[in-house]
């Protein structure tokens, strides 16, 4: 086979969804695929079914995985290790950089491992508009954190504005917003506006819970995961082991 051939082989495995990712991995460990060059984006796909991610739209906590260093990823292919930069984890045009934040380790001027750390969606109109529909709906709840029924508000959970569904009237979905009440808001954009200034993630062990974050960490580049995003869910995550003593 040619090496065009091996990486249009490679790719059909990835998008069946009828082979399973072992076999995939078993087959680029093949003599002749080890021989042949892979494109970024071949090695873009490997490393996500490696890294056991699976890109949902529909739900961001599924853009992100562990650290993978060069060294590991060298034993699924040599190509891993480039020389021009890591191309397959660059973040602008690259097949992972298209879909994920890529967060890249360096050690002694090379990358040293590859992380990816949410969603990427640059391609954003920062209208901050909420389609009336969803608007009448919220307003029918209570706040998220305080459970009242009072001057509640209806909060883009993304606080950033950096997602194309959150701000774009056409394609606002419910689940992109949360009702908080005017004192729960505020307390969010203000929390919010010290993460852009400084760079760093509100910590919601500062509120006593044993976790900051549900997704990423504090230097992560995206809302999804954070105590403010989604306070329902950040709250259903983190109780989830809790078992009641009498």
């Amino acid at each position: 086979m040619t090496d065009k051939e091996i990486n249009k082989k490679i790719q059909d495995m990835v998008k069946s969804v009828k082979t399973s990712n072992k076999k995939i991995l078993t087959f680029v460990k093949k003599k002749e695929c080890q021989a042949a060059s892979l494109t970024p984006s071949t090695l873009g796909m490997l490393f996500e079914i490696y890294a056991g991610v699976k890109y949902d739209a529909e739900d961001a906590t599924t853009c992100f995985s562990r650290a993978i260093t060069v060294e590991e990823l060298e034993k699924i292919h040599p190509n891993f290790r480039s020389t021009n930069g890591c191309q397959w984890a660059r973040s602008d045009a690259s097949y992972l950089g298209k879909k994920y934040k890529i967060k890249r380790e360096h050690k002694n001027g090379k990358v040293y491992s590859v992380k990816l750390d949410g969603t990427n969606r640059n391609s954003v109109n920062r209208y901050r508009g909420i389609r009336q529909d969803i608007r009448k709906e919220m307003l029918k709840r209570k706040c998220a954190l305080l459970d009242v029924g009072v001057n509640v508000e209806v909060d883009h959970k993304n606080g950033r504005y950096d997602e194309l569904t959150n701000t774009d009237i056409k394609t606002q979905k419910i689940q992109d917003f949360q009702p908080l009440c005017k004192p729960a808001n505020d307390a969010k954009r203000q929390h919010c506006t010290v993460c852009k200034q400084c760079g760093k993630r509100f910590d919601a062990r500062t509120m006593g819970y044993q976790v900051g974050w549900i997704c990423g960490d504090e230097n992560t580049k995206v809302c999804t995961g954070c105590f403010w995003y989604d306070i329902e869910k950040f709250n259903h995550e983190v109780s989830k082991g809790f078992v009641k003593t009498a």
